[in-house]
């Protein structure tokens, strides 16, 4: 050690960062309210935060190597410090760089519309831990405002350990210039039911469902609509009336509205996971998807289905003509059902492929399928869920379909 003053330096750096590390992902951890997951949130925050600190630590090791500060780290070689470096700058890039380098890919469907569509997908949006930053939205937004597109469709997989102030985590949302449509996954579903801790303090100050009512955002969970032809611009033009509920609406009313006149090009129905049903109703629940099936099946305009589970095809006839389009998000169970469905040739990739389609990469299961029920489009994908780090870019798909 032959500079003590550069050693302590360094030690007290060392101790700064890890101090800033415990502390801050502790203090984020208490803001998502966890309950009974305080050390496994924990633990992810500090591994995220731990990256924005990678830089500093490449530089400290680069320095102590060289002063030989300390044996130990001394006796390393180039090789073994170069690879360190280079490990932790990737590191850094994948978790702080990668996650911000948001994309648009384009592809084309045939669905037989009378007027073409085009719809901005996205899916697993993961709002929480590491993404729902303030700059990760403002960005999301500018880039669906700067498209020409019809409406916006959000596959679900909206939240990953939110704060509590979910209104206030999306309210930037609001600033969307075009009609958005979404439905929730199961994992939405659970923090529908999570509104009190049990010492009865709040758990989330708003419902998801409450949020979309503030943010504008038209949530077709087990329900249809007529998409527009036309974006109006900076308006938000819902068609609120148009929604309908199965369960609530006779069947006069809904096929009234599937056979309606121009304006309509497609009908957009949700497809609502359901939670692991209990004995009581699992009859229920299976006799709703199919009675929803059906009016499905007797729409007289091509069908759009916005689900978040790719296996939601076992519930849909398999007669329609034409075969219904659906879109689904890419979580890792979808990657799964999907490359199981593959081997089983239940569904296989669309001959018109995209550049994106074509591309495997990493062994995301994302793009256009054919199947025997319907056609479906995997999204890619934007948001970060179990380990922080992303080792492909988040994705905005666009679809013009024809």
């Amino acid at each position: 050690m032959t500079n003590p003053a550069l050693y302590t330096l360094i030690i007290s750096v060392a101790a700064a960062l890890l101090a800033y590390i415990a502390l801050w992902s502790g203090l984020q951890t208490f803001n998502t309210n966890p309950t009974n997951r305080f050390m496994r949130i924990w633990f992810k925050l500090a591994l995220y935060y731990a990256a924005y600190t990678m830089p500093i630590w490449a530089v400290l090791l680069v320095v102590v190597w060289s002063s030989e500060l300390t044996p130990m780290l001394a006796q390393l070689s180039w090789a073994i410090v170069l690879t360190s470096v280079l490990l932790m700058g990737l590191y850094f890039y994948t978790v702080i760089v990668q996650p911000n380098r948001l994309r648009l890919e384009h592809h084309a469907v045939d669905l037989d519309l009378s007027t073409p569509l085009k719809v901005a997908v996205l899916a697993d949006l993961r709002i929480g831990i590491y993404g729902g930053k303030p700059r990760h939205i403002r960005k999301l937004v500018a880039t669906i405002n700067a498209l020409s597109a019809d409406a916006v469709l959000i596959t679900g997989d909206w939240l990953y350990y939110p704060s509590a102030d979910l209104v206030g985590q999306l309210m930037l949302f609001k600033g969307v210039n075009k009609p958005v449509y979404t439905v929730m996954s199961t994992s939405d579903l659970r923090y529908q039911s999570m509104n009190t801790t049990k010492q009865g303090q709040p758990l989330l100050e708003d419902t998801l469902a409450s949020t979309f009512d503030v943010l504008d955002i038209s949530y077709i969970g087990q329900q249809c609509t007529s998409l527009p032809i036309k974006c109006s611009g900076a308006s938000k033009e819902r068609s609120v009336e148009q929604r309908l509920n199965t369960k609530n609406s006779d069947k006069q009313i809904i096929r009234k509205r599937f056979v309606g006149d121009d304006p309509i090009v497609a009908i957009l129905c949700g497809w609502q996971d359901i939670p692991k049903p209990s004995t009581e109703t699992e009859g229920k629940n299976t006799a709703e998807k199919a009675v929803f099936g059906n009016e499905i099946a007797n729409a007289t305009n091509p069908v759009i289905i916005l689900a978040s589970r790719f296996d939601s095809i076992s519930d849909l006839p398999k007669s329609l003509q034409p075969r219904p389009l659906l879109i689904a998000g890419a979580a890792k169970n979808i990657q799964k059902n999907i490359w199981l469905a593959q081997k089983q040739k239940d569904i296989e990739r669309s001959s018109q492929q995209s550049t994106l389609l074509s591309n495997s990469r990493m062994g995301k299961q994302h793009g256009l399928y054919q199947h025997a029920s319907a056609q479906i489009f995997v999204s890619s994908g934007i948001g970060t869920r179990g380990l922080p780090f992303r080792l492909y870019r988040p994705t905005i798909d666009v679809l013009t379909i024809r």
